[in-house]
């Protein structure tokens, strides 16, 4: 089977849960009919991105048509190889999010358009993977902008969604025109509007249109990716959208500009060189970087996600960029496991970021509020949402055995090789940038060991966090993708063995025994480096982990326990407030980089005279403007009311005055025809 007959299933699934949301979602079977028929489209999308790993590209066609090769026309359809990863994590998370929904939602109006708006939007995502030409691209991404726009103005009384959706809608907007600019180079140089078309013709070209095609393509993409400094919109649109919103934004849509950066640089504008892999590896780097020292600040846990979502596309996109460079200096082994790499790690956070943007959902349901510093002890009364949490916890942290881990550790053995290149300039940029990532999966640890932690153990801070209850708490979506982030780390040789199909279609390399030897045993595209078995390792730490379990049952005594006091250092009772709290955990790392956050601290006692506070509570508060928004957005915003009140005098309201200007326009255009 063709598996864009299996697309063709998932968006007419989509497009009826839309119709059935918007007629029927004001109602719980309307609810429930509208989420079931959204989760089959998923499982088929699922199934679709899976089939068009191992099957290839195929042909562009038109929708009802025979299979053809089409040079012009507005709708143009393709399965490729490149972007079933992409949809695979769409159907996926399609599936998680309408198993969710039906619990997080109250039936409503605002609910019946809010599923309509959502499965709308599913259906331009996957538009927009299965676009075989530019224009049916651009349609499906505009649409696709559109409709997360609604999501995120779920609650458009509100002024922090109207904000957040503001950002995000300004800044795709700024981004689909850098976009159209890429494509309207490229498609007028080699005179096509097919993307195969465009990829066999790209060397018609010049070097300097394709370089400027291929920037203006990073940059655009970048701001639906979240690159630095384009991703502002993320932590102001995430937390104001629902829960399966914000798990959809980061779990999908920010994956389609990793698509977009990946369909530049591998299949439609490979741009000889080291540089555009440079380029792209340091902007990954960069953001990476970025990302999770800004996270490390947030009490919000939907902010926090939100900056770790940033993290993880600089992740992608610094092994993108890596694999560039390799390309450049023909080591094409290399080229495609750094490809291969890049798109695992697209699978794992497209499942742990879901997950954990669910869970936040599931926390302020439960305590009704996502701040840290207000939760704790949750383990005891939400405890199967912890144990959900903590296998996504630990497949974000990147640590042994969940499924982050093997994709990092893939990056990581790429990044290493960078001696390979030949240039020692070139390899120690390499290193540098996996000395980047590392000093961000430290942090990550640290960040992700206090996103957990301070929420789920200790005590309850507040009586919110006290009396929360786990009953009627929807788990089901969330417990799936912990299920497949297991499986992405335990299966890692059959999700090897796929992407290298991938990557054969899209690199024409092979890498056979250079990846997958044999025995469960994965390489990093050269066997004198180095080699290991995730499966073994889980297999291993299970086992290991289990040990002390067995001996503890075996050797517990059989007498009835007691409880008596032990020695705490001399305090009568504790407290919840003598805790550790999120802010105070993260005090080394905002003390150490203290010049990138800059934060404006205010102290209030309750006398000058008493320093120490014994005369009342001390209030320490501690504002933190990022750097690119004080430094860049805000001088932009600036000058944009500035201009926009220098030119309000021409809007006087007088239609002489109006006639007067269209006159102008028209001999200022005859002046310049006739020059």
């Amino acid at each position: 089977m063709n598996p864009l007959d299996l697309l063709y299933g998932a968006g007419g699934a989509w497009l009826a849960a839309a119709l059935a949301g918007l007629l029927a979602g004001s109602r719980r079977p309307g609810l429930l009919t509208c989420c079931a028929i959204s989760a089959l489209g998923g499982a088929v999308a699922l199934a679709g991105g899976c089939w068009s790993l191992i099957y290839g590209n195929t042909p562009v066609v038109t929708p009802g048509g025979a299979a053809q090769t089409i040079t012009g026309g507005p709708l143009q359809l393709q399965a490729t190889s490149l972007a079933g990863v992409f949809v695979a994590v769409l159907g996926i998370v399609a599936v998680a999010i309408a198993w969710y929904a039906p619990r997080y939602h109250e039936p409503g109006r605002g609910t019946a358009l809010y599923l309509a708006a959502f499965n709308l939007a599913l259906l331009a995502c996957l538009a927009v993977l299965a676009a075989g030409g530019m224009v049916t691209f651009l349609i499906a991404w505009e649409t696709m902008s559109l409709a997360c726009y609604l999501l995120i103005l779920r609650h458009p009384r509100s002024d922090a969604s109207a904000r957040g959706a503001f950002w995000f809608l300004a800044l795709s907007e700024i981004g689909f025109l850098l976009v159209v600019a890429a494509f309207v180079i490229l498609s007028a140089k080699t005179h096509a509007t097919a993307l195969d078309a465009i990829a066999a013709r790209a060397h018609l070209a010049g070097g300097g249109w394709r370089a400027a095609a291929f920037l203006l393509a990073l940059a655009g993409f970048g701001f639906k990716a979240g690159l630095v400094p384009l991703h502002v919109w993320l932590p102001e649109a995430h937390p104001v959208a629902p829960a399966d919103g914000s798990a959809f934004l980061s779990g999908l849509v920010v994956k389609l500009g990793v698509y977009g950066i990946a369909l530049f640089a591998f299949r439609l504008d490979p741009v000889g060189g080291a540089w555009p892999g440079l380029v792209t590896m340091g902007a990954g780097a960069v953001t990476a970087a970025i990302g999770i020292l800004y996270a490390m600040r947030e009490r919000d846990i939907k902010r926090f996600l939100a900056y770790s979502t940033i993290e993880n596309t600089g992740i992608i996109v610094t092994a993108f960029g890596a694999a560039m460079i390799f390309h450049a200096y023909r080591q094409p082994a290399l080229y495609a496991f750094l490809l291969i790499a890049g798109l695992y790690h697209v699978a794992n956070h497209g499942c742990y970021k879901t997950l954990l943007f669910l869970e936040a959902g599931v926390t302020e349901h439960a305590a009704g509020t996502r701040d840290m510093d207000r939760l704790g002890g949750l383990v005891h009364r939400l405890p199967r949402s912890a144990v959900i949490t903590f296998v996504g916890t630990l497949g974000i942290a990147a640590l042994p055995p969940l499924n982050g881990f093997v994709s990092e550790w893939l990056i990581f053995q790429g990044l290493f090789q960078g001696f390979r290149t030949g240039s020692h300039l070139i390899a120690i940029l390499i290193v540098l940038a996996a000395a980047t990532l590392g000093l961000t999966g430290g942090l990550a640890i640290y960040a992700f060991v206090r996103g957990f932690g301070i929420p789920y153990l200790g005590m309850p801070r507040t009586r919110q966090a006290a009396d929360a209850r786990e009953r009627g708490q929807p788990l089901g979506g969330p417990a799936l993708l912990a299920v497949a982030c297991v499986a992405l780390a335990v299966g890692a040789p059959v999700v090897l063995a796929a992407l290298s199909r991938t990557a054969r279609t899209v690199t024409g390399v092979s890498l056979g025994p250079l990846l997958l030897p044999g025995e469960l045993t994965v390489l990093p595209a050269h066997k004198d480096f180095s080699a290991f078995s995730p499966t073994y390792l889980a297999v291993f730490l299970v086992a290991a982990c289990a040990v002390p379990a067995l001996i503890y049952l075996a050797g517990r005594p059989r007498a009835e326990s007691v409880s008596v006091p032990v020695w705490d250092g001399g305090m009568v009772s504790f407290r919840p407030r003598m805790q550790y709290s999120a802010m105070t955990f993260a005090a080394p790392t905002r003390v150490t980089f203290d010049a990138l956050y800059r934060p404006a601290v205010s102290v209030r006692r309750a006398s000058d005279d008493d320093p120490a506070g014994r005369s009342g509570p001390v209030h320490y508060e501690a504002q933190v403007t990022p750097v690119f928004e004080r430094y860049l957005y805000r001088p932009v915003i600036r000058a944009v009311e500035w201009l926009a009140d220098a030119v309000r005098p021409l809007q006087s309201g007088d239609v002489n005055l109006y006639l007067l200007y269209v006159f102008a326009v028209i001999l200022l255009a005859y002046l310049v025809g006739a020059l």
